[in-house]
């Protein structure tokens, strides 16, 4: 049979057996004793299968690396499918779950296939290793991501993670990292010791400590992180998250025709397009950081002729609020009729929405610094997440931390289809765990609130269904 070049989820598809040709075990018939403990090894590569099912994205990639050149990983099959939710207007919960079910054989047959064509090794077992989303997220796209890997698992006889989503995305850096390290496919001569210009005592960048600014759709989150599984929250959003905050804003701002033709519901990434056309490039935009906590504060007074609060002008918390920018705009647009009938002025709007809310990311990152000396002390700041591939952001940061006397402070951001939702991150994530001694155990379930901050139930390592494996 042949795979559709697009999967169109919703319609239901007789077919004969798409999963059994290239699902089955690839291994030999034997029980290899290493679930979930100690993997012996035939050959030096390690393959490892990503699934991400959070949301309504689903994913499937696998990487290749290996314990002997740990900080290095090519990245053979990265895709995603997303369910259409432009009817509901936002993400539905049954349409993703839907999309879950028909689009993961697809995609995990297509992994196989290509990690199957790859497969250089003595050893006929092609994959080393499970990593799969266990949370946070929605429960039962978690639990479709997680029914699927632990049949894999079980099937392959190999070891399974269950990964943190938020902790995959503060580490997505390292894995660009590590993909940049390998400067081309290695020659037939070299197998899997791809050619590197680096030292090989290197670890991988950034190296712990180093600080994370998770901005997504669901989450939004200043993390103070020391090692794989070791991370302190230090700003948290106290109701609803960037990306969505952006998202609804947008459905406002932008024309009804541009809302109807966007091919999803992230209409935060549509904002930033038809905020900065190619005649008003963001190059061009000329934009004055805040110079002191009174800026910060201050009533952003716009060339349109209205003027926006920032979110806690009156208090010092340390959090997040993004709730106050949607009733500023429903204001706005009532109060001023003619924006409706002007392109312009809903590209001056959206300018100054996304201003607003990227300057209270990091007006209470100095906040924070005035009571904590380990925001001082950092040198690297990760920007991570679907929101960090808005190019206005990184200008705000490395501006706002110029004039703030925090140019010291390095800010990194994966490549932008590394900051989206993805499979190749989960990868990486498992890749981090299994290196500092851990598996999943085959009763794993699907976590909706799962907090990375070790102050919060234990944080990754207080889940349940940890197995230290011996290394």
């Amino acid at each position: 049979m042949t795979l559709p070049t697009r999967l169109r989820l919703g319609a239901t598809q007789w077919v004969p057996n798409p999963i059994a040709p290239s699902l089955q075990p690839p291994i030999r018939p034997r029980v290899r004793a290493a679930l979930p403990g100690r993997l012996k090894q035939a050959h030096r590569s390690f393959t490892i299968l990503g699934i991400e099912t959070s949301c309504d994205d689903t994913g499937v990639a696998v990487l290749r690396t290996s314990e002997q050149h740990p900080s290095r990983a090519r990245l053979l099959f990265n895709k995603k499918t997303t369910s259409d939710h432009r009817r509901y207007g936002g993400v539905f919960p049954p349409a993703a779950i839907r999309g879950h079910a028909e689009a993961l054989p697809f995609l995990g047959r297509e992994a196989v296939d290509c990690a199957r064509s790859s497969h250089e090794g003595e050893s006929s077992n092609i994959f080393d290793l499970i990593a799969v989303t266990r949370g946070p997220g929605m429960s039962q796209n978690l639990s479709e991501g997680l029914a699927f890997a632990k049949g894999l698992a079980v099937a392959w006889s190999v070891p399974i993670v269950g990964v943190n989503h938020m902790q995959a995305h503060a580490l997505t850096p390292r894995l660009a990292d590590a993909l940049e390290r390998v400067e081309a496919r290695p020659s037939e001569d070299q197998g899997e010791a791809e050619r590197d210009s680096r030292p090989e005592s290197e670890e991988t960048s950034p190296s712990f400590p180093f600080l994370s600014l998770l901005v997504s759709g669901g989450h939004t989150q200043l993390v103070h992180s020391t090692g794989v599984t070791n991370h302190r929250i230090l700003i948290n959003a106290s109701n609803i998250a960037i990306g969505d905050s952006l998202d609804k804003c947008a459905r406002l701002i932008l024309p009804p025709d541009l809302v109807s033709s966007n091919p999803d519901v992230m209409y935060g990434r549509a904002l930033e397009a038809f905020a900065f056309p190619p005649e008003h490039p963001l190059e061009d935009y000329e934009y004055r950081p805040p110079q002191r906590r009174r800026d910060d504060i201050a009533h952003h007074q716009s060339v349109g002729g209205w003027s926006l609060l920032p979110p806690m002008a009156t208090n010092k918390r340390l959090e997040y609020d993004f709730s106050i920018l949607l009733s500023h705009i429903m204001n706005i647009l009532a109060s001023r009729p003619d924006i409706q009938e002007s392109v312009e002025l809903r590209r001056v709007l959206a300018r100054d929405v996304m201003k607003v809310a990227f300057e209270h990311l990091i007006g209470r990152l100095f906040i924070a610094a005035e009571h904590d000396p380990t925001i001082k002390e950092a040198s690297t700041m990760v920007i991570s997440g679907g929101v960090a591939a808005n190019k206005f952001l990184m200008r705000v940061v490395r501006e706002m931390l110029a004039v703030r006397g925090m140019v010291h402070l390095e800010v990194m951001a994966p490549p932008v289809e590394l900051c989206t939702d993805n499979a190749a991150m989960i990868a990486w994530a498992g890749w981090e765990m299994w290196r500092a001694g851990w598996t999943s155990g085959l009763r794993i379930t699907a976590l909706k609130n799962w907090s990375v901050d070790e102050a919060v139930e234990g944080g990754i390592l207080g889940a349940t269904e940890w197995v230290k494996r011996d290394r």
